[in-house]
């Protein structure tokens, strides 16, 4: 792969950034994805270099000398032969806007494992309900306080692609979507937790907004997610259990909530609901591997 300079950069060229060091978050997007990036921005001025990017609670204007320090940046090139200033002039109407979700990162773990394939274990299912309740709890309060009405939650990647869709259709950026992983573990996990509510037919109760908190830090949790993965003993894979259902229950109904899917509105389901989400959730691994108008020119290491 060449390397390339700073000055080698041009404005709207997509930044993937390699994990941050010693953070379990980074480690569970690169996992989750099966892809060697954790991390998504736009290059944004030439002089002095900068990057644009979502890093809640608002999207901002970074040196890209300090953000790239200690980072491998793998950077891809929109294959447009028009100029790509429509995507720049996007991304500078979202600087500064104020996001409605500071919990980006353990956010993209969550939507990672309802889309990812995998076994289920003992220890995993007890750590994604954590991390699930986690999510609920914290989106639930946003709600509730309705703050940034109207605005839905971006991950980083999400953002970048949002920018690509705002230019218009020359620009928008065109993915082949494959399911994340091994085909051999057959459905995703909201996949079997759609067909264990349909065979069983729960009555979930409301979320409880006065049941206790998670207090573990969001890094806490994805290093027990680390761990529960890379667990190699021998554990019988257990069956869906009520208690995981339920948690995927009411994550899928808080995020249809926060991106303003009304799911009693012909009475749509709020597992529907995620999984047509699927189709819109972009990752940095997306960026990288899945889509078809963007070509690596190179890589940056500072």
């Amino acid at each position: 792969m060449k390397m390339l300079s700073l000055s080698e950069l041009r404005p709207a060229d997509v930044l993937l950034f390699s994990p941050e060091k010693k953070s379990f978050i980074s480690w569970a997007i690169t996992f989750l994805t099966d892809a060697p990036v954790s991390h998504a921005a736009l290059y944004f001025n030439e002089a002095p270099p900068t990057i644009i990017e979502e890093t809640p609670p608002q999207v901002s204007e970074s040196s890209a000398q300090k953000r790239f320090h200690g980072r491998t940046i793998h950077v891809y090139r929109h294959t447009s032969t028009s100029p790509l200033k429509p995507v720049i002039d996007a991304a500078r109407r979202h600087l500064n806007n104020q996001e409605p979700y500071d919990h980006a990162g353990l956010y993209m773990v969550g939507l990672l494992l309802m889309y990812k394939k995998f076994s289920i274990t003992s220890q995993k299912q007890q750590v994604i309900i954590r991390i699930l309740k986690k999510l609920t709890a914290t989106i639930t309060h946003y709600i509730q306080q309705h703050q940034t009405p109207g605005k839905h939650p971006m991950v980083c990647s999400q953002f970048v692609a949002q920018c690509f869709d705002d230019a218009g259709s020359p620009f928008r950026l065109q993915f082949r979507h494959t399911s994340l992983t091994d085909s051999a573990f057959g459905e995703t996990l909201l996949d079997k937790a759609t067909r264990w509510m349909k065979q069983h037919q729960p009555v979930f109760s409301e979320y409880d907004t006065a049941s206790a908190p998670e207090t573990a830090s969001d890094e806490s949790l994805c290093e027990a997610l680390h761990d529960a993965f890379l667990d190699n003993t021998n554990q019988p894979a257990p069956l869906m259990t009520e208690a995981l259902t339920e948690s995927i229950y009411h994550f899928a109904k808080a995020h249809a909530a926060l991106i303003n899917i009304d799911t009693a509105e012909k009475n749509y389901h709020p597992l529907t609901a995620l999984q047509a989400n699927n189709n819109m959730f972009v990752s940095p691994g997306d960026l990288m591997r899945t889509c078809n108008n963007l070509v690596p020119v190179g890589i940056v290491i500072i």
